[in-house]
């Protein structure tokens, strides 16, 4: 009699994975159980993004100076959170040329995006008045004097963004066919925009410095232009979130609380700096998975105790905040767990604000004439969200 084979296979059980071989009237039988395996969804990887903006900041440029400070809380919102995104870290070189000012003028690569955003403030648009700029210096120090990371899930770009073309007859200049095999070695993107149709010359350097990383060209007008959409939300989105920064308060050693007041200061002088449609954005983004790891700072005891990274046992009364010191261990708990209710439902609220604030944005958006050529930030946040994909 021939001999049969039967094979069952059986993918979704808890049986045994071993083979079970019996002979049957003659017929071998071979039941072979597959081990049970529960199908899981691959977790979506997580990445850190390091942006450095290199902006022309000659008298020409006042368009762009005004869009940044406007429009870089909408560009990092947008990109926290349309991506699972870690860690976010910015960093600016502003470039003019030998002879102005300045010649560049740089904020460090950093997450603590209120730093950066109080020192973009202070910078104007001045100096200029001549053709070509200091390109080539700011983004020689764009990418050797960033602290860039070496880890390989984090996307790394820089943004050049101005009209005109570098100085290629500074014989003491780093040129930028150097500088772009550095930031190849490094993994680091550059970008290109070329704002207006003055010094035509500049769109081949320009277009260049893009390809030699593989990064993207774009010409857009030269103010930069944007869109501006006020909410009925704003106010109320600027008193909660002021509110939130105001109640901060640090523990630690005594540098340590100074550093972190130093940097409570700043953020509430941004307050009163910037718009607040800008203020809405930058709202946004501190409820991002990236913004809120960097929107209090270190040793902030609210967000600490509520956490349960610390307790009162562990902190001397010397490295208490002043409004603490003094106080019972049982005061301080009675405290702390007022300030943890309100701090929780002024977040909530906040939440609840940035998402009908984005709704009714979208709405806005809608209405307004697609066949519009797309402004200056949608068209960063398309490539950032572009490349960045890359990294998942």
């Amino acid at each position: 009699m021939n001999k049969i084979i039967y094979l069952a296979l059986f993918s979704i059980g808890t049986l045994s994975c071993k083979n079970d071989v019996k002979k049957n009237n003659g017929e071998i039988v071979i039941t072979t159980f597959a081990k049970n395996k529960s199908i899981k969804k691959e977790k979506k990887k997580s990445k850190d993004v390091e942006i450095v903006f290199c902006l022309d900041a000659t008298g020409s440029m006042s368009g762009l100076i005004g869009t940044a400070k406007e429009k870089i809380w909408d560009i990092v919102s947008e990109l926290a959170q349309s991506n699972d995104v870690e860690s976010l870290k910015l960093g600016m070189v502003f470039y003019r040329d030998r002879g102005d000012g300045f010649v560049t003028k740089q904020i460090d690569l950093t997450n603590d995006l209120d730093e950066v955003y109080s020192d973009l403030l202070e910078i104007n648009a001045a100096g200029g008045g001549d053709t070509p700029e200091s390109v080539n210096q700011a983004l020689h120090e764009a990418i050797s004097d960033m602290k860039w990371s070496n880890k390989s899930n984090t996307y790394k770009t820089i943004f050049v963004v101005g009209d005109c073309p570098p100085h290629m007859d500074y014989q003491d200049d780093v040129k930028y066919n150097q500088s772009c095999k550095v930031a190849s070695k490094k993994g680091i993107i550059i970008n290109t925009i070329k704002l207006g149709t003055s010094c035509k010359s500049a769109i081949y350097h320009f277009k260049e410095m893009a390809s030699c990383t593989n990064g993207e060209f774009m010409q857009l007008d030269q103010q930069a232009s944007d869109i501006v959409i006020a909410t009925p939300y704003d106010d109320d989105i600027y008193e909660v979130s002021q509110s939130i920064d105001q109640s901060r308060m640090y523990y630690g050693n005594q540098v340590e609380q100074s550093l972190n007041y130093s940097k409570k200061e700043k953020s509430m002088a941004v307050y009163e700096k910037s718009s607040k449609t800008s203020n809405s954005a930058r709202a946004s983004y501190k409820m991002s998975k990236s913004g809120r790891k960097s929107w209090l700072g270190n040793k902030e005891i609210i967000n600490d105790y509520a956490n349960g990274k610390i307790t009162l046992d562990q902190i001397t009364n010397d490295e208490l905040p002043k409004e603490l010191k003094g106080k019972s261990k049982d005061e301080i708990k009675i405290v702390l767990e007022k300030l943890k209710k309100e701090r929780f439902e002024k977040e909530r609220k906040l939440k609840e604000l940035s998402e009908k604030r984005k709704e009714f944005i979208k709405t806005k958006k809608k209405e307004m004439d697609s066949s519009k050529q797309s402004s200056f930030s949608e068209k960063v946040v398309d490539v950032l969200k572009k490349q960045a994909k890359k990294k998942e």
